[in-house]
């Protein structure tokens, strides 16, 4: 059973670092002046909800480990 959580967790930590990364490579991008303004502030968001939430997922996984 703890195997299996922390391979769930583990799949959960690596898309929302895929997703963080496509936020992060669309601020990046955000410098071109065709680029509307609420894409950047989209990206910006996401990104910083990405960030949380990998946070959560690590705690998730240090504690999971411990057990």
């Amino acid at each position: 059973m703890k195997t299996m959580l922390l391979i769930l967790l583990g799949v959960r930590l690596l898309f929302l670092s895929v997703a963080g990364a496509m936020c992060l490579y669309g601020l990046i991008h955000a410098t071109d002046p065709n680029v509307q303004w609420y894409w950047t502030v989209g990206h910006a968001v996401v990104l910083a909800a990405c960030v949380f939430l990998i946070g959560r997922v690590w705690a998730s996984l240090k504690a999971t480990w411990q057990q």
